[in-house]
């Protein structure tokens, strides 16, 4: 049962790719500073999905480009079987990468963390602190949330989007 409804997910996260992220508050995660702790924890975050900078590292280790692409966020790139209602920080299940405005590979910007309506009726408890919160994605039955590691977001690292990408 838990994999037709993972492959029900994969088929709406594929298919929604004009409204992903339509609804998004912008203003979730705006401005808000994590506390020390989660400062911490987000360089673990860091330092553990490193490795993909390289874009052919992640789809070497099973992350698919799922073709969504959403302005001031990027290109998205799933991995299945953490699409499982638990929220590791050093296991995101989406990784976010931007095209290189120069016409070169694209580079990673940002993870993203989703839990299914299905595992979570209320936002995952996430990083320390209250700064990450989480969006409510009612297109996608997902509660979402983005951590900006890679690329500085003006707007706070847990924003949704991020005015630097394009």
């Amino acid at each position: 049962m838990r994999f037709f409804h993972v492959l029900g997910l994969a088929g709406a996260l594929a298919a929604g790719v004009a409204s992903a992220h339509e609804g998004h508050d912008p203003n979730l995660g705006k401005g808000t500073k994590p506390p020390p702790i989660a400062v911490l924890q987000l360089d673990e975050v860091r330092n553990a999905n490193a490795k993909y900078l390289d874009e052919q590292k992640a789809l070497d280790e099973g992350f698919v480009d799922i073709g969504l692409f959403v302005p001031h966020m990027g290109w998205h790139y799933r991995k299945l079987n953490r699409v499982d209602g638990r929220f590791d920080p050093t296991r995101p299940e989406f990784l976010v990468y931007a095209d290189d405005p120069c016409g070169g590979k694209r580079h990673l910007v940002a993870v993203e963390y989703v839990v299914p309506f299905s595992e979570s009726r209320r936002a995952p408890e996430g990083f320390f602190g209250k700064a990450d919160e989480w969006d409510h994605n009612a297109d996608f039955e997902l509660w979402t949330v983005h951590a900006w590691l890679y690329e500085y977001n003006p707007d706070g690292v847990f924003a949704p989007f991020n005015p630097r990408i394009p």
